[in-house]
């Protein structure tokens, strides 16, 4: 039997009519389930708000977290009156977020694609993959940043299946955003558990900037891409006298873009790599 009186009503000045408000079953009787929504008290849902949900609400257990609407805020038992919110598919809101919590993987179908990203669904609800959480592998690089030829690179996605993880959801605003780079991400990770500080690879110089260089691992399952910061660089000191050199000038005289070199790895972080080029017998030439 539950009893009412053990729960205290901590009422909030934003929890009005219409506040979308997440709470717990703790009873489910004939025609009436009790929700707790604590700080803010004890929930009810019952009535007419009852029966237009009594299909649903079948499928609902003591313990399941629920979205519901607040329909009055405080009744004559002390109880917040609620009606549940984004009825029909909450239960399968519910599965999403327990996928993001269990942080997995799962294979998604492309359905469709705009200059954005691209379209799929999970658990019979309609998410986005945006084109800046799409793998290395598959971000559309294209010369000039052409809106017309992304978005040709982006259909061509459409029918095919990628592996994903949930990034981001919110029922309240139907929000379900896809990430590969997440599943990227962690597969690196794992490449890179062999590795460790004073390791030498082989790199391949991908960009010369001002303050280094960036390159890419050669040799492994996976692209990654790593810093050589200017100072791990051993420049040659060819200054003419009156002539200013820029710092990328100065690296262009000791690597080019393209080149493979030896390179010590220097640190390992959060799927980040720097090189250095000091220390090493370059034997790749």
């Amino acid at each position: 039997m539950l009893k009412t009186a053990t729960f205290k009503l901590q009422l909030k000045d934003e929890l009005d009519p219409n506040t979308p408000v997440e709470g717990v079953i703790i009873e489910k009787k004939k025609k009436t389930l009790y929700i707790d929504l604590s700080p803010f008290g004890l929930g009810i849902v019952r009535g007419i708000n009852y029966l237009q949900q009594k299909d649903f609400i079948k499928t609902l257990n003591e313990g399941d977290k629920v979205l519901c609407r607040v329909i009055e805020r405080d009744t004559e038992e002390g109880l917040i009156e609620l009606a549940l919110h984004n009825m029909g598919g909450q239960k399968e809101w519910q599965n999403l977020q327990k996928i993001k919590e269990e942080n997995k993987s799962f294979p998604l179908q492309i359905l469709a694609a705009n200059s954005g990203g691209l379209i799929g669904k999970l658990e019979n609800i309609q998410g986005f993959l945006p084109v800046s959480q799409l793998s290395s592998e598959h971000y559309p690089r294209v010369e000039g940043g052409n809106k017309e030829k992304i978005l040709e690179k982006l259909k061509s996605f459409v029918g095919k299946t990628l592996e994903v993880k949930i990034l981001d959801l919110d029922a309240s605003t139907n929000k379900l955003i896809f990430s590969e780079k997440l599943v990227e991400k962690e597969k690196i990770a794992q490449i890179l558990s062999r590795f460790k500080p004073g390791d030498i690879v082989k790199a391949r110089i991908t960009k010369i900037v001002d303050f280094g260089a960036f390159a890419r691992i050669e040799e492994l399952p996976l692209p990654v891409d790593a810093l050589i910061h200017i100072s791990e660089i051993p420049l040659q000191n060819t200054e003419e006298e009156g002539k200013i050199i820029s710092p990328r000038e100065k690296i262009k005289q000791v690597i080019k873009e393209g080149e493979i070199k030896k390179a010590r790895i220097t640190t390992i972080k959060d799927s980040r790599v720097t090189l250095s080029l000091k220390g090493t017998k370059d034997d790749s030439k």
